[in-house]
């Protein structure tokens, strides 16, 4: 471990043991909203060579006096999407229809999260486990500019088990208190990363040919980054 780890691994540990030593701090909820990139890994990277975006919404709850938050995540990434018109091909006079068609992750998640009631700025640590569900579906519309008239259909899904660690910060952007000078509640911007140990899945990715998928199997491992705000009361 280089100096400038250990240095950094002493200030958190001192930040946690100073807050945990500050005396009982109330109930505190955590509501994020925060965008997503994620960065396939290993042989998942081999097969999509892109990054994912997308976004997610937590909820996190700390009980009274407790330096450890429980919560649970939901993220959602599109990896590919594939727009083309064809013919409907089963009526006469045919119709010429709208597909659309988008491989997608989800990302359930529950975590435990060790952060300092208090402070300006809050550090935090995360330990997670979860779902990675990949899912390509084809939607079929008739053009209409209200989505309506179509019809949607799941070519292909599938789950694998995830777990993993991660790290942050919160830095203040708004923040409300009481007469007393007590906080009450505080909007805090939420930059960290996570990384995901994702099982084996079966999923589609586009070929060259609108409307055919070329079927693969890996592990589904990400680098996930975080850019958001966190209102904490």
């Amino acid at each position: 471990m280089t100096r400038a780890m250990k240095t950094l691994s002493s200030a958190l540990i001192l930040t946690f043991v100073l807050a945990a030593a500050a005396g009982a701090a109330p109930p505190e909820f955590q509501f994020g909203l925060a965008f997503n990139p994620a960065l396939p890994q290993g042989g998942f990277h081999d097969v999509l060579g892109r990054t994912i975006w997308g976004g997610s919404f937590q909820f996190a709850f700390r009980p009274s006096g407790s330096p450890v938050l429980l919560g649970t995540s939901l993220g959602f990434g599109i990896y590919g999407f594939d727009s083309w018109q064809d013919w409907l091909g089963i009526l006469d006079p045919d119709v010429l229809v709208d597909i659309r068609t988008t491989n997608a992750v989800l990302a359930w998640n529950v975590f435990l999260r060790l952060q300092p009631a208090r402070g300006l700025i809050r550090p935090y640590l995360d330990v997670f486990a979860g779902l990675h569900l990949l899912t390509t579906d084809t939607r079929i519309g008739n053009g209409n500019d209200d989505g309506s008239g179509g019809f949607s259909v799941n070519n292909a899904a599938d789950t694998a088990f995830a777990c993993g660690a991660g790290a942050g910060v919160m830095l203040p952007v708004v923040r409300f208190v009481h007469r007393d000078g007590r906080p009450a509640a505080a909007i805090n911007l939420d930059l960290g990363a996570r990384y995901a140990f994702g099982g084996r899945a079966d999923y589609l990715v586009k070929t060259d040919r609108h409307g055919v998928f070329d079927e693969r199997t890996s592990r589904t491992d990400l680098l996930i980054l975080n850019a958001g705000l966190s209102f904490c009361f």
